[in-house]
């Protein structure tokens, strides 16, 4: 796994622990106070945060970041539960919402990005790979209730997008797109929200972008024209429609916006460089009108 993609994953897991733990424990009883589990995933999450930023500024090495990590994801799951007796089925309620958190973080932002092209004409988001192994039917259990919280909440906007890309991880595209929709018809001004719907709005349709993938990717991109995502997706429209020049364009774009060395960054060369060739042999290919006759003198 590269830097790029840990600090992802990282910051997935602390935007879901922030998310989802309000969205699954019990209301608070006035001047309860904190349970002792909640405040451990308080000190974790800053642990998480800091150690993201000793990451960037290579303090920390890959593996000593990976193995770091692991650590504080271990510790959560054993103490979150150990909340005290008034708060037992709320603390096993959150330890099973760190589950999921825990299962489903890293593909949820890290590994859209880097599937985007795997194909420049096609879309390849893939399902997450033990989505259907061990704690399938926990997460599928989970991403259940969350769904039926929010057909009583349906004002919840940042719930909406949990869903979606919990959806979109377990490759369930249809109902991802569904949740994007309603996602979207409150949040209507977050690019990377609109992107991540014209992506798995896309792999509902075979990974086929024309129609209103291609107009989500076009909000995108008129809301932040630096938005890595949105590029990427424009780059895969272009090369459907076969306007190769202007998808390397776009994935120009994508390479000047992510770290060099990683292993995206070299998928996006190859492709530029692919999409490049097949502009040029499209050139090439085009009839050239003859020189126009010399004007006689009279």
């Amino acid at each position: 796994m590269t830097t790029f993609s840990i600090i992802a994953a990282a910051l997935a897991l602390i935007a879901l622990l922030t998310v989802i733990l309000p969205i699954f424990k019990s209301p608070h009883q006035p001047g309860s106070g904190a349970s002792p589990g909640e405040l451990n995933v308080a000190v974790y999450r800053d642990q998480l945060a800091q150690m993201a930023e000793d990451l960037r500024a290579r303090k920390l090495s890959d593996d000593q970041y990976r193995s770091a990590r692991e650590e504080i994801e271990r510790r959560l799951l054993e103490d979150v539960p150990d909340a005290s007796a008034g708060g037992a089925r709320r603390g096993s309620f959150a330890a099973q919402a760190l589950a999921i958190a825990v299962g489903v973080a890293v593909p949820l932002l890290a590994v859209p990005i880097y599937l985007v092209l795997g194909s420049p004409a096609l879309l390849s988001a893939q399902p997450v790979a033990g989505a259907h192994g061990a704690g399938a039917q926990q997460i599928d259990a989970m991403v259940g209730r969350l769904a039926a919280r929010l057909a009583k909440q349906p004002d919840d906007g940042q719930g909406w997008t949990m869903l979606a890309r919990s959806y979109a991880a377990l490759g369930r595209f249809g109902e991802a797109s569904s949740a994007y929709a309603k996602a979207v018809s409150i949040i209507s001004d977050q690019p990377q929200l609109l992107a991540d719907y014209a992506d798995a709005l896309a792999m509902a349709r075979g990974g086929r972008l024309r129609g209103e993938p291609e107009e989500l990717v076009d909000r995108a991109l008129r809301i932040d024209p630096n938005n890595v995502k949105a590029h990427a997706l424009a780059g895969s429209v272009a090369y459907e429609n076969r306007q190769f020049a202007q998808a390397a364009s776009h994935w120009e774009r994508v390479q000047g916006l992510i770290p060099s060395g990683s292993d995206f960054a070299d998928t996006i060369r190859a492709n530029i460089a692919e999409a490049r060739g097949l502009a040029g042999a499209a050139e090439n290919k085009r009839p050239r009108l003859p020189a126009p006759s010399a004007a006689r003198a009279p």
